[in-house]
């Protein structure tokens, strides 16, 4: 029943990302990313529009959804519009602050709340259940919580196949529940959404041929929280908080780099810098495995392969605790806690190895 759109998804995807690479000489003067800010782990110029490949792959695949499937992917994608737009003109311009990314992305997930009807309505939680059943300060904190995770998907896409690596493993999660559920109209879409990122998938892993860039990390990061809000809203009997503990790392790493930021004289929480875990993993976990294998060529794949481990926990910890919020916040704070330790690890190793390797990094 899935397999058609699935597979179109993935052959569309795959096919403008190659399209798109082929081409970059007519439009690289707006679609290259440069190797300018503290943040880049790459050398060489590559396109950063692999959210046009996503959107293909999307809006191919959605043609062939099932019937009851297809209304609710065709509300998905109208609602993300502003997101993707957002962050096609940041791709192609280089001149959309993150304030007004955020907003696009906040009222993306207003439109969601809008045209859907779901919202967060409880958190299973005394006191902000209270405030949760006021609708307007409901939907106002689900479009918030949408924005957040967006963003937050846009923050560790840093290093090859991470973002769209971690995405892929947290929808398979949802498909997971979506399926032991009955839920057959959001697996559908669940099924094409991961068609469409592996498509872009196989461009940018291992070798980063092609970049997410900022549409295709909104877009990626939008359909992963308004996931996380509608199983649960079309599934009563699931926890609430499922999203929040299968989006585990990417919502930790930002609220620890919100915090550093803050703590740090001279920076804002906007301002980027190289203390991610993915760049301390890079300079750190990533390059000695790497070299131990006879591949030190092939350290910035090699951080993807260590950070996704993170995901492939807090989505199995999801699937298995799905019906208990007790059991979702317990293993939250186990994936919180086994980041933070990770994290305090690597920070330790990094300069280490930086004093020990002062060679420029490289990547693509």
């Amino acid at each position: 029943m899935f397999l058609v759109p699935g597979l179109i998804g993935v052959v569309a995807s795959l096919a403008a990302a190659l399209l798109l690479v082929a081409t970059q000489r007519f439009h690289g003067h707006l679609s290259l990313d440069d190797q300018a800010g503290v943040q880049k782990l790459h050398l060489t110029p590559t396109p950063r529009i692999g959210g046009v490949a996503l959107l293909v792959g999307a809006v191919t695949g959605g043609f062939w959804l099932p019937v009851e499937a297809q209304s609710l992917w065709w509300t998905l994608c109208l609602a993300a519009i502003p997101a993707f737009a957002s962050g096609f003109a940041e791709d192609v311009t280089k001149r959309v602050g993150v304030k007004w990314r955020l907003l696009a992305t906040i009222f993306a997930g207003f439109l969601f709340c809008e045209l859907t009807g779901y919202r967060i309505a409880s958190v299973d939680i005394p006191g902000a259940d209270w405030l949760l059943s006021f609708p307007l300060f409901s939907i106002l904190f689900t479009a918030v919580a949408i924005g957040g995770i967006a963003n937050a998907v846009n923050i560790i896409d840093g290093v090859n196949g991470l973002a769209s690596g971690t995405a892929i493993i947290v929808l398979s999660g949802f498909a997971v529940v979506a399926g032991q559920v009955g839920d057959l109209a959001l697996l559908g879409c669940i099924l094409l959404a991961i068609s469409a990122l592996f498509g872009f998938f196989l461009m940018n892993f291992p070798v980063g041929r092609i970049f997410l860039g900022d549409a295709g990390a909104y877009s990626a990061g939008f359909v992963l929280a308004v996931i996380a809000v509608a199983l649960p809203a079309r599934n009563p009997d699931l926890s609430p908080l499922i999203g929040l503990l299968a989006l585990a790392y990417p919502v930790v790493e930002t609220m620890v780099s919100i915090i550093r930021r803050m703590s740090r004289e001279g920076t804002n929480p906007g301002q980027p810098d190289r203390l991610h875990l993915h760049s301390l993993v890079y300079r750190s976990r990533a390059r000695r495995l790497a070299q131990q294998l006879g591949v030190p060529h092939m350290r910035n794949p090699m951080t993807s392969l260590i950070l996704w481990s993170l995901s492939l926990l807090s989505s199995a910890l999801m699937v298995l605790s799905s019906h208990s919020s007790a059991l979702v916040l317990l293993g939250l704070a186990g994936v919180a806690a086994f980041y933070l330790v990770a994290y305090r690890r690597v920070a330790l190793l990094g300069p280490l190895f930086d004093r020990r390797s002062p060679e420029a990094t490289s990547g693509a």
